[in-house]
């Protein structure tokens, strides 16, 4: 049996139905569905499922998390248990991609001030007025949507350097390095995303010395998770003139309380924790799921597995 702790629309139940051979119920949260947990095989779930709840799922052989974040799973609980944990990377690609290259425009052109200016019936020719045109962009991160972001700012004439784990060669990238290069690659970028998982490695990974390894001309956009930047330090960088601004979509804490400073910088562009939304999350989701499903009845590896150890 499979049950989804996300509501999904019965024609996307009928289709799993369809194509698996299995019972779907679909439930708004895990507390609706407690009845039910027990006897469940497989569970479509957000990334959040605590202890209680795992240990509720008595014959839980595979969650399927429709988030790329799984850094609120119960991971002990899920290894003890043998549950295989998938998640959706990769479906996130093209809106984030979309969402950082607004960002940067946004940044580029001047048009938070432009639009300051309109809510004002201010006129004003905004100046320096900039171009992404052989300017450096650092990703951070350089998995699926790096890789989208690194595709599509080939487009726009950049430089491109990568961050990840173990340096490798990736292409749309100019360059990619290892972890231990962060600074010298700071250094160098007129823009950075942030993309990396939150894990005990990342926590906090860009803070006061890191801004400081930036040019103060430099744009800084976080699209990972709060608690990958310490958000003091970022504020002080914003408002000492360390970097020149920063694009945000998370938070140490959300929703982003009404009395952060934040919400007042005019180098400051916030978004609420929505850049990974799309009509398309769904549906591609599922169609995602369903060719999971073929692996995992097969016994093939999956595709996107979590290590539980690794907690990404």
């Amino acid at each position: 049996m499979i049950v989804s702790l996300i509501p999904i629309e019965r024609e996307y139940c009928d289709t799993i139905e369809k194509q698996t051979g299995e019972r779907v119920l679909s439930y708004r949260n895990a507390g609706e569905a407690l009845e039910v947990l027990p006897e469940a095989e497989i569970i479509l779930s957000w990334g959040e499922l605590g202890e209680d709840i795992v240990k509720a799922c008595k014959k839980l052989k595979w969650l399927f998390v429709m988030s790329a974040g799984v850094e609120k799973l119960a991971f002990d609980e899920l290894a003890r248990k043998g549950v295989i944990v998938t998640n959706v990377s990769g479906i996130h690609g093209p809106q984030m991609a979309e969402h950082a290259f607004g960002l940067m425009i946004l940044f580029s052109r001047q048009l938070n001030r432009s639009i300051r200016n309109q809510l004002q019936k201010k006129w004003e020719r905004i100046k320096p007025m900039g171009e992404l045109t052989e300017k450096t962009l650092c990703i951070i991160g350089s998995g699926s949507i790096g890789k989208e972001i690194a595709r599509k700012a080939k487009a726009f004439d950049m430089r491109v350097i990568g961050l990840k784990k173990h340096a490798e060669a990736l292409g749309n990238f100019d360059t990619v390095w290892g972890m231990e290069k962060l600074h010298d690659a700071l250094g160098q970028a007129d823009y950075t995303v942030l993309l990396t998982p939150l894990t005990d490695e990342t926590y906090h990974l860009l803070g006061r010395d890191e801004f400081l390894a930036m040019k103060p001309t430099s744009v800084f956009i976080n699209l990972s998770r709060g608690d990958t930047v310490d958000e003091t330090a970022l504020i002080e960088a914003l408002q000492n003139g360390t970097i020149a601004g920063a694009g945000l979509d998370v938070f140490h804490q959300e929703p982003l309380p009404e009395n952060s400073p934040l919400w007042e910088m005019e180098n400051v562009v916030i978004t609420p924790h929505n850049a990974g939304q799309s009509p398309h999350y769904i549906p591609r989701a599922i169609e995602l799921f369903l060719s999971s499903f073929d692996c995992y009845r097969q016994g093939k590896p999956m595709p996107n597995q979590i290590d539980l150890k690794m907690k990404y």
